[in-house]
Formats: C-alpha cells, sequence, structure tokens
C-alpha cells in the first residue's frame, strides 16, 4: 500500500479514541486522522473524508462497526478496515472478515504489539493481533476425524441454519418442536467442534451442504 494520508477512527468511547489516534499518530505521522463516535457521526463523514485506513469498533452506540464496511468501501475500494475490538470470539471475527475487514486487533493488546501489527499494513501484511491470528489457523487446521457424521436430520437442520434460519425457523419449516431442533443444533456442534453459527456455517460449506453465496 501507497503513503497512508487520511485514517478513520469510529471509537465510541474517549479514552480508547485518544488511544488510538495516538497509535495513529506514532504509526503514519504525516496522515491526517478524523474521529467519530457512531454509525451516524461516521456516515456523516464518509462523502467527504477519502479514507485510506478505518479503525472500527464494534460494540458502538448505534450498533456494530462491521456495518460501516461496505459503505467505506463503495467511496474507496482502496481502504483497509481495521476492526479494533474486545471481542475476541470467531463470531464477531468471520463476520468482520465475510464483510469485508483486513483486519483484526484486539484492544487490550499493548502499544507496540498493536502499533506492530498496524504498521504492518504498508508492507502488505494483515494486521491481526497474534491471538486472533492463532485462533484463525486453529480453525482451518485440519480437526482429528471426527467420530461420528451427521445423520440425515442434523445434515437438514444445519443446512437451514447455514442458509440463516433461526431455530424457531428450522423447526418449523421441519415440523419439528423448537427444542428438538435445539437438540440437534447441539450434536451438531459437538461433531462437527464448533461453537458458533459462523463456524457451523462454514463446516456446511466445507461439507458441500451449502455453497459459498448461498448462505
Amino acid at each position: 500500500m501507497s503513503a497512508i494520508t487520511h485514517i478513520l477512527i469510529v471509537e465510541d468511547l474517549p479514552d480508547v479514541s485518544d488511544w488510538l489516534a495516538g497509535i495513529a499518530a506514532h504509526c503514519f505521522p504525516d496522515a491526517s486522522v478524523r474521529r467519530a463516535d457512531s454509525l451516524a457521526s461516521a456516515r456523516e463523514l464518509l462523502p467527504t473524508w477519502p479514507a485510506q485506513l478505518a479503525l472500527l469498533d464494534i460494540g458502538l452506540p448505534d450498533g456494530s462497526g462491521v456495518a460501516l464496511i461496505s459503505e467505506i468501501l463503495a467511496k474507496n475500494p482502496q481502504c483497509s478496515c481495521v476492526m479494533t475490538t474486545i471481542f475476541d470470539d470467531s463470531e464477531h471475527l468471520f463476520a468482520a472478515l465475510k464483510a469485508g475487514a483486513e483486519g483484526y486487533l484486539l484492544k487490550d493488546e499493548t502499544a507496540e504489539v498493536f502499533s506492530q501489527r498496524l504498521m504492518g499494513i504498508l508492507a502488505g501484511q494483515p494486521p491481526l493481533s497474534p491471538s486472533i491470528a492463532r485462533r484463525m489457523l486453529a480453525f482451518f487446521r485440519p480437526q482429528p476425524l471426527i467420530e461420528h457424521t451427521l445423520t440425515a436430520r442434523e445434515a437438514e437442520v444445519l443446512t437451514l441454519i447455514a442458509h440463516g434460519y433461526s431455530v424457531r425457523n428450522a423447526a418449523e419449516s421441519l415440523h419439528l418442536s423448537h427444542h428438538t431442533v435445539a437438540d440437534y443444533l447441539k450434536d451438531i456442534y459437538r461433531k462437527l467442534q464448533v461453537n458458533s453459527r459462523a463456524e457451523a456455517t462454514l463446516k456446511a460449506i466445507d461439507l458441500g451442504l451449502v455453497s459459498p453465496r448461498s448462505h
């Protein structure tokens, strides 16, 4: 990436916003920084602020910073959107990456580690906190052979869940009780060694139950 001259920080906590601004100034001393504390205030900046780097919080007062990614990229497809968050679970991580985020940094990192990862953007390195990088590698690492394969009914449930059905809607579609489908889903998570809907969806894609573009 060429030199970064425009940075957008979207963070509602003033002290954290100051911390991020300080790191941004250290990493990219020639860049100008604009700040917003909500989705609404960020959207007011987007038409006139061609950010090349956007540092986005997930837990904002009026929604998730993930919602801004597509809007930012529509204005500037070359912008690097990096989530800066306290959420280190797979569901938030994969939702952000699916939306177009190029990085995911945890706000409890030291300023030194955070800065090192952020400056890696200039060398084409995706900025990922070490624990997030390990989580991604662990998820895609070949798993031990699963002792039991999914039953036909479990495969049906997983397919519906991967397509965005709630447990209740899946139960209605299959003419089963809500509790029965919840039990099926619990067994599916155990067999596939996953802990969230996002991970289950990726497993459904791996198993060929849904296509990457159909969910």
